[in-house]
């Protein structure tokens, strides 16, 4: 994580010396970051996220809703990294809308675990 901190701060640095002489290619430079460190953050989560399916499947919850939970978490993880870069240009509406677009697509991903819950706790009764 160290590294993703130095990276960010010379980024940072670029990136204003960028938008003082040529505020075009501080847009570029920007995106540019944080997409270098959202690829290194989920390189680095490859292994958690091993582990974590791993130990859902010991404990019998079925393949189907461990994809389900994984792609919540992309989910989440690509909402969070596309608010913040409207954020970062100024555009807090269109942030609102991808934040209530990913909340969305959250509900309905997870449907299926819903019902199985459901299911679950109907069958305990």
């Amino acid at each position: 994580m160290i590294k993703i901190a130095i990276f960010a701060l010379v980024a940072l640095v670029i990136i204003v010396v960028l938008r003082q002489y040529h505020p075009e290619y501080a847009l570029i430079a920007t995106v540019t970051a944080g997409g270098i460190i959202l690829i290194f953050l989920v390189y680095q989560l490859a292994t958690p996220l091993f582990t974590l399916i791993k130990m859902l499947n010991s404990y019998g919850v079925s393949e189907g809703l461990t994809s389900y939970i994984l792609k919540a978490l992309g989910i989440c993880i690509i909402t969070n990294f596309s608010v913040g870069l409207c954020s970062d240009f100024g555009q807090s509406s269109l942030a609102a809308k991808v934040e209530m677009a990913g909340k969305i697509a959250i509900l309905i991903i997870s449907l299926p675990i819903l019902e199985n819950i459901l299911e679950v706790g109907l069958s305990l009764l």
